[in-house]
């Protein structure tokens, strides 16, 4: 026959220290959790619509979170040479094909770190101009539009790649 405990009886669990310092310890840990967390959603709703990349890149200028990515993105695809990664970055209204034009720099980037200095467009606040130099003292002056400009949804892209002409071809049969 089992017995029930006592009235009042306690199981025997360690009780939790209450000392402040692990109290602040905890308060802390939480606080910094959350300030990235709240860091990581912030920098998501800057570069939504728009792909970033991990790539390293000095930046000057007056450049947003996504616009930077967007350059990454663009310098990794062309180091290697990636014609899809090319066109991910590049702005497809009207629609575009990469050529090995926009491979040019490819040995370029692969050179070491580049610097991409950003100017947005006095204009016209969709667009921005970006003068990028290699490592080995290279440069390139690019541009990138958010597609707004065009019509579509909003995110920001290079402009790159040759537009495909919708009205080539044969003609229709009669």
């Amino acid at each position: 026959m089992v017995k029930a405990p006592a009235r009042g009886a306690r199981l025997a669990v360690p009780r939790l220290r209450r000392s402040p310092a692990a109290w602040a310890a905890v308060g802390l840990m939480a606080g910094a959790g959350l300030a990235w967390g709240g860091h990581a959603a912030w920098e998501a709703i800057q570069t939504g619509g728009t792909p970033t990349c991990s790539w390293p890149l000095q930046v000057r200028g007056t450049a947003s979170p996504a616009q930077a990515g967007l350059v990454r993105c663009y310098l990794r695809a062309l180091a290697s040479r990636d014609t899809a990664g090319l066109m991910a970055v590049a702005a497809d209204i009207p629609p575009v094909r990469i050529t090995s034009a926009d491979l040019t720099y490819s040995a370029d980037a692969r050179a070491g770190l580049a610097t991409a200095a950003f100017t947005p467009n006095p204009d016209e606040t969709t667009s921005a101009f970006v003068t990028i130099t290699y490592a080995d003292g290279v440069q390139e002056g690019a541009s990138m539009m958010n597609m707004i400009a065009m019509g579509g949804p909003s995110g920001w892209r290079m402009n790159i790649g040759a537009v495909l002409n919708s009205g080539s071809g044969p003609p229709p049969a009669s």
